[in-house]
């Protein structure tokens, strides 16, 4: 059995991400040690040990350590796809509905010690592999449990709701028409009351996350088949040419180059295009 996910064990010092990013895919982050703050989409919550936390694609979010103090984690990734292959459909709306974060007790956190540490064996051998999705298994089924059971949230410390209104409607609506003031006008607030909230609760300017969601669902339309220029149009860019640059810009492939490495290295294209920080200069509709 070979599932489809890459995990990761990192350490460093003054941690600090200047920037949000996010990715096509889920990102699982379980810390080890550390303690600082974990923004996600338009909340922050308490980076520290204990916690689990569970982001859907799309999700902007980043991190800000303590200073003089080591930031040791597990970082996991895996696509949509991986879960429609276990048969497991709940895991967005879970995060949706409850948060991205969860508290573990001592028992759950020495559980998911194992877990990662287990998804980090070699794949050289049948074992090795089958420990390895069994591994992956076991903390997908631990994930759904603490979300279904209302699992005690941290403190969050800011909350717009108009703003994660506006992120819910940008992401369902990205092959429609979205400018500053249709949303300033769909959300009844002002195009520069928008502009200075979203950019503080995410990080990113209005456009700059509309544009970014816009490729990422390309990429996932690309990697599933769909020619360039329809991938394009239903990601919402009305000019092929337009498309192709930001794609180029913002992934550092083309999309053709992007649609071809799928077919023939998908896991290598994956890991080339994992997650994208938006540059400064990257806002062109």
């Amino acid at each position: 059995m070979d599932i489809n996910y890459t995990v990761e064990r990192r350490s460093n010092e003054n941690w600090s991400m200047k920037r949000p990013h996010f990715h096509g895919e889920y990102e699982v982050l379980f810390p080890l040690s550390g303690s600082g703050h974990m923004f996600i989409d338009n909340t922050s919550y308490p980076l520290r040990d204990g916690l689990l936390y569970v982001m859907d694609a799309a999700t902007p979010h980043r991190s800000l350590g303590a200073q003089d103090c080591d930031y040791i984690r597990y970082v996991m990734h895996f696509p949509q796809e991986t879960l429609d292959g276990l048969g497991v459909f709940s895991v967005s709306d879970l995060v949706a509905e409850k948060g991205c974060c969860a508290v573990l007790d001592e028992s759950d956190f020495k559980l998911c010690s194992m877990l990662f540490a287990e998804m980090l064996l070699p794949s050289d051998t049948l074992s090795n592999s089958l420990r390895r999705s069994a591994a992956f298994i076991r903390l997908i089924s631990l994930i759904v449990d603490k979300w279904t059971q209302l699992p005690h949230m941290p403190p969050r410390f800011s909350d717009d709701p108009v703003i994660a209104s506006v992120i819910g409607y940008i992401r369902t609506h990205l092959s429609e028409s979205l400018t500053l003031d249709s949303l300033a006008e769909r959300f009844y607030v002002s195009k520069s009351a928008l502009c200075h909230r979203f950019k503080t609760a995410t990080g990113f300017s209005v456009m700059e996350y509309v544009i970014h969601c816009r490729v990422q669902r390309a990429r996932t339309l690309l990697s599933r088949g769909t020619g360039v220029r329809e991938a394009g149009e239903s990601a919402g860019f009305g000019d092929n040419a337009n498309f192709i640059r930001t794609f180029h810009r913002l992934t550092g492939v083309t999309p053709g180059a992007y649609a071809k490495s799928m077919r023939f290295a998908p896991k290598e294209a994956e890991n080339t295009c994992r997650s994208m920080t938006f540059p400064e200069d990257a806002v062109e509709l």
